[in-house]
């Protein structure tokens, strides 16, 4: 029997048995895949061996190397992170990925103002406050900012009150939700008391807190203050009820994180519960595509590294669903990171194990919620192929439309799904260049002639389907204007107009170009609401696109041919009060403040906005 890797056999039998790196090649020297090995010589000759089981990704892999390169190293540890870096610098395509480019989110304490608030940001960075986290998600960050200005008493405006004089107080002093440093009801030194106990709340010292907030409400009714008492009463039972409501079972107040992934459908979801002090601190899920059962130890591996990067805590504890391959090397990198010891454990009994059946049980309702999403997504698009006559479904759809204000500023925008999915990479924005004056058939044409010049071009494909947001008419410009490019197999166009009632979405009609009468859906189906919600992205980046260059127009022509209003008045102004609207209602005294003018001075420029 012919052997279909004898290119590789020499190097394979050459292999030494130390741990290290292996880097799989194709024929234009890329790297197709990077893995690391206890032992070289046995764990990449498993890739090649006849008897080898390997999930599809892998197959389709292996038919594709060309070369094999390794580097030896002096332990396995040393492989990890060397594998771990290559991954990151050459981003192999066979490699399990964690696309998620974005800063792990953290509360922020502003200490540096004399009333700290509590804010959510996406860096930290050495400026005085005090921060907390990183979060895993947004959402579990914004749960803990209203549960602290639901139990506490932080200023919530913007503003810097360093030397400002007492002003009335807003409706948060007046529902008791704010102590009112900016109407001078509160002491710097007890507002002070009130940011430390926020913070060690979100330090999950809750034992230490309710101690001292249940001195203070002693303290208070002992002096008769039965208001402040009371605030201090209140506190103290929202936090007992939260921590009824967020503990989970015994954890006897630890750090630990729960993550567990599971397969279906060709997906993996890989779910993670934040636990802090023994209360959930939050949760989020990834999902993984083109995957297969025999996938999922690699994934979750690769996950466990790429997410407890420097930006991310790492617990000393991580329960997982799977007993991995690389455990132990996996504990010795996270302990180096963290600097301390950090486990990897998968229980088999007991409360951890309860822990992980309930992470494990929440990613696959979310991996039954993606499959039937893509089974919904299937379904639509057999029915636009249906409904338009279409040989196949349309993999790829385009949408556009135009938007102005009286000729002013006229922008087309272009929309793409792919298998009924946005792909926003892909989204463009036009400015119309060759139109004056409010002509929406002749800007769509202008889009439709520089979008199809690039496909004649060679430099881009052209769509399955193009929905245009508009009638017969626009439809028409639009099939005209893409015959005119001289493209060889110009795709269906379907125009999407609003009907009789244009609030009414039943009464949409839909025109194909081509056809005498109007495209008929048997109700209101999921591929009738699929062209509908393509039609409205396109109208809403079109629009969005259009309102701000309108009002940089507006801004630059308003305030620049104001005197006495330069480049640096302008942008004080601006980051002042946001919008030329703004300056308008604040009014000379506003203006002068913010300037440093006089008000006479404020005025006349104000009399010319």
């Amino acid at each position: 029997m012919e052997d279909q890797f004898a290119h590789l056999r020499q190097t394979l039998d050459n292999l030494p048995g130390e741990p290290g790196v292996y880097i799989m090649r194709d024929a234009d020297d890329a790297p197709l895949y990077i893995g690391k090995a206890k032992s070289l010589k046995s764990r990449a000759r498993s890739y090649f061996q006849p008897s080898a089981t390997h999930s599809p990704r892998i197959a389709i892999m292996v038919t594709k190397v060309r070369v094999l390169d390794f580097i030896v190293t002096t332990s396995e540890l040393e492989a990890l992170i060397l594998e771990d870096n290559l991954v990151k610098k050459e981003q192999p395509p066979y490699n399990v990925m964690l696309r998620d480019d974005k800063n792990y989110p953290f509360l922020k304490l502003t200490m540096e103002e004399a009333f700290p608030r509590l804010v959510l940001v996406r860096k930290r960075i050495k400026d005085g406050g005090r921060y907390f986290g990183p979060y895993v998600s947004a959402k579990s960050v914004r749960g803990a900012l209203r549960l602290v200005y639901r139990i506490f008493h932080l200023r919530q405006t913007k503003d810097n009150l360093e030397g400002k004089p007492p002003r009335r107080p807003c409706l948060n002093f007046q529902m008791g939700r704010c102590l009112a440093p900016c109407a001078h009801k509160v002491t710097r030194q007890e507002y002070a008391q009130e940011v430390e106990r926020v913070a060690l709340f979100l330090k999950g010292r809750d034992e230490e807190l309710l101690k001292e907030l249940e001195t203070k409400m002693g303290e208070a009714a002992a002096a008769e203050q039965f208001e402040v008492a009371a605030r201090y009463r209140d506190q103290v039972a929202s936090i007992r009820r939260l921590n009824e409501k967020q503990s989970i079972t015994d954890t006897g107040m630890r750090d630990e994180d729960v993550v567990a992934a599971v397969e279906g459908g060709g997906r993996i979801v890989v779910k993670i519960f934040q636990v802090r002090g023994g209360k959930m601190n939050g949760e989020r899920d990834f999902t993984f595509d083109r995957m297969d059962r025999l996938d999922v130890n690699e994934t979750l591996s690769a996950f466990i590294r790429q997410f407890y990067t420097s930006r991310m805590e790492i617990p000393p504890t991580i329960l997982v669903n799977l007993e991995l391959e690389e455990m132990e090397a996996l504990c010795d990198l996270l302990s180096a990171r963290r600097g301390s010891k950090a486990q990897i454990v998968a229980p088999e009994r007991g409360r951890k194990r309860s822990l992980v059946e309930m992470a494990e049980n929440n990613a696959r309702i979310k991996l039954g919620a993606r499959l039937d999403s893509e089974e919904a997504k299937d379904e639509a698009l057999a029915q636009i192929q249906k409904a338009l006559g279409m040989p196949i479904a349309p993999e790829v759809m385009e949408a556009y439309d135009i938007s102005n204000t009286s000729g002013m500023a006229t922008v087309g925008s272009q929309v793409v799904f792919v298998n009924g999915e946005p792909e926003k990479k892909r989204w463009r924005k036009y400015k119309i260049a060759t139109v004056a004056g409010p002509d929406d058939y002749a800007s769509m044409a202008e889009v439709m002639r520089r979008r199809f010049k690039r496909v004649v071009d060679g430099v881009e494909a052209a769509p399955s389907l193009l929905v245009i947001d508009g009638g017969k008419g626009q439809v028409s410009v639009a099939a005209e204007a893409v015959r005119q490019t001289g493209i060889d197999d110009p795709p269906p166009i379907l125009g999407v107009a609003k009907g009789e009632d244009r609030e009414n979405r039943e009464t949409d009609v839909f025109h194909l170009a081509g056809g005498a009468e109007p495209v008929s859906f048997q109700g209101m189906t999921a591929g009738r609401f699929m062209l509908q919600r393509l039609r409205d992205e396109a109208h809403r980046f079109a629009v969005t696109y259009h309102k701000k260059l309108r009002d940089g127009t507006l801004t630059r022509s308003m305030l620049d041919d104001i005197p006495g209003i330069g480049p640096k008045r302008k942008k004080a102004l601006l980051k002042k009060f946001g919008s030329v609207k703004r300056i308008k209602e604040a009014g000379a005294e506003q203006i002068a403040e913010a300037l440093g003018v006089s008000v006479d001075t404020a005025r006349k420029m104000w009399e010319r906005l």
